[in-house]
C-alpha cells in the first residue's frame, strides 16, 4: 500500500506534521510506503527523520496558486501510484486536496480535521458543499474537531498518540536541563510547548506571566517553539528580562518538559493538543483555557480556566496549582493515556486498520 500525507500546513515540528511522522516507523514495518507533500520545502531538520523512515518529502506550489497547486499535486499522486490520499487540515478548504487527488485517480481519498475553527470562515461556508462530495474517508483528531468539520456526517477518530516512555519524568535529565538554563532549585519554572502563533494566545500567557512575578518573584518562564509571531512575543518579554526564555524549536522538547514546574495553554481553540497529553505523561499540572477541548484531559492535572477570568486570575491560578509528585504522576499519566489508546504503537496500529479498510484498487 502507498500513502500520500499531504500537509495544508509546512512541514514543521507542529502537530499536524509530527501526527503523520511519528507513524512512521510503524506503517513502514507492516508494508505502508508512506511519502509527505506540502507547499513549500520540508523544515531541513527533519529531512533526516523522514528519509530515514523511507519516506519522501515533496514540495508543492503555495496553495494560494490553487490551479497550479491542484495541477502539481494530482500530477504527483498519478505519477508515483498513491492508494490513500491523506489531507490534514481544519476546513472545508481540504476540498483542493480531495479534488487533486481524485485527479490523479486515487479513490481513497481522506480529509482530516485538527481543529475546531479556522481563519476563514466566509470560504469556509462557501466550499462546504462541494467538500462534503469530495472525500471517501472522514477523519478527526478528536470529537470536536470532527463534529466542527464534519457536522452530523459520519468519521473516524484517529487519535494523537504519545511515545510513553520518551516523555516520562526523569529526575536526572530534571537536574541537568535547569542548571543548563540557569533555572535555580527554587525557582517556579513555567512552561509552554507550541508555535508562535495567533492560536496558542502568548500575548496573554506573557500578561498573565507578569502577573505572577508579583505573587511569585523567583518565577521563571520558558517558552518551546517558533513562528511567525515570535519576534513580536520576544519584543513584549523584553520588559521582563532573564525571567522569561526562550529555547526555540528542539528536537527534543521531552528534555525541557522534565525541567519545567507547571504548565500553561491559554489557546484561543484546539483540535485535540498532542502536548497536553506528553504533559500529562511528564507528570505536569497544568492550567487550559476552557476553549480547549476536554477530551485531552486525562489526569486530574489538568485544570481548565476560561481566558475571560483574566490575567490576574490566571496568574492567581498558576501560583496555586498544586506540586507534583512528578514520578508518580508521570507514571499515572502514562496509564492513563495508554488506557484510552494514546500510546503511539496503538494509534499506528489504528492507522494501519484505518488504511486497510479504506483503500480501494486504482481506477485504471
Amino acid at each position: 500500500m502507498r500513502v500520500l500525507h499531504v500537509f495544508t500546513v509546512p512541514v514543521t515540528r507542529n502537530g499536524i506534521t509530527m501526527f503523520a511522522l511519528q507513524r512512521l516507523p510503524g506503517l513502514r514495518a507492516a508494508g505502508v510506503a508512506v511519502d509527505f507533500a506540502s507547499p513549500g520545502e520540508a523544515e531541513a531538520s527533519l529531512l533526516p527523520q523522514i528519509e530515514a523512515a523511507g519516506a519522501r518529502a515533496f514540495a508543492l506550489p503555495p496553495q494560494r496558486a490553487s490551479r497550479a497547486y491542484v495541477r502539481a499535486l494530482a500530477d504527483l499522486v498519478r505519477r508515483e501510484g498513491y492508494d490513500v490520499v491523506h489531507a490534514h487540515g481544519n476546513s472545508s478548504s481540504l476540498f483542493l486536496e480531495m479534488l487533486a487527488a481524485f485527479l490523479g485517480g486515487c479513490r481513497a481519498r481522506v480529509a482530516h480535521s485538527h481543529n475546531t475553527t479556522c481563519n476563514h470562515l466566509r470560504q469556509d461556508r462557501r466550499l462546504r458543499p462541494l467538500f462534503y462530495r469530495s472525500y471517501t474517508a472522514a477523519a478527526a483528531c478528536g470529537r470536536d474537531a470532527g463534529k466542527w468539520l464534519f457536522g452530523n456526517r459520519p468519521f473516524t477518530v484517529l487519535p494523537n498518540a504519545v511515545d510513553l516512555a520518551r516523555f516520562r519524568f526523569d529526575p536526572e535529565r530534571r537536574a541537568r536541563t535547569r542548571e543548563a538554563l540557569g533555572v535555580g532549585a527554587g525557582e517556579l519554572l513555567v512552561g509552554h510547548v507550541g508555535r508562535f502563533n495567533g492560536q496558542k494566545n502568548h500575548a496573554f500567557l506573557l500578561e498573565a506571566f507578569a502577573r505572577l512575578l508579583d505573587l511569585r518573584p523567583e518565577a521563571r518562564l520558558l517558552l518551546v517553539g517558533d513562528g511567525y509571531l515570535e519576534a513580536q512575543t520576544r519584543a513584549q518579554a523584553a520588559p521582563l528580562g532573564d525571567r522569561v526564555l526562550f529555547a526555540g524549536s528542539v528536537p527534543d522538547p521531552e528534555t525541557y518538559l522534565c525541567a519545567m514546574d507547571v504548565m500553561a495553554l491559554p489557546s484561543l481553540f484546539e483540535g485535540f493538543p498532542t502536548v497536553l497529553l506528553e504533559w500529562q505523561c511528564a507528570g505536569l499540572p497544568t492550567l487550559v483555557s476552557d476553549r480547549v477541548t476536554r477530551e485531552a484531559a486525562l489526569t486530574p492535572l489538568v485544570r481548565y480556566m476560561p481566558l475571560e477570568a483574566g490575567a490576574d486570575a490566571w496568574a492567581q491560578a498558576l501560583a496555586a496549582l498544586p506540586e507534583a509528585e512528578r514520578a508518580r504522576s508521570s507514571q499515572t499519566g502514562a496509564d492513563a493515556l495508554r488506557a484510552g489508546g494514546y500510546a503511539l504503537e496503538d494509534a499506528a496500529q489504528a492507522l494501519l486498520r484505518f488504511y486497510q479498510k479504506i483503500a480501494t484498487p486504482r481506477r485504471g
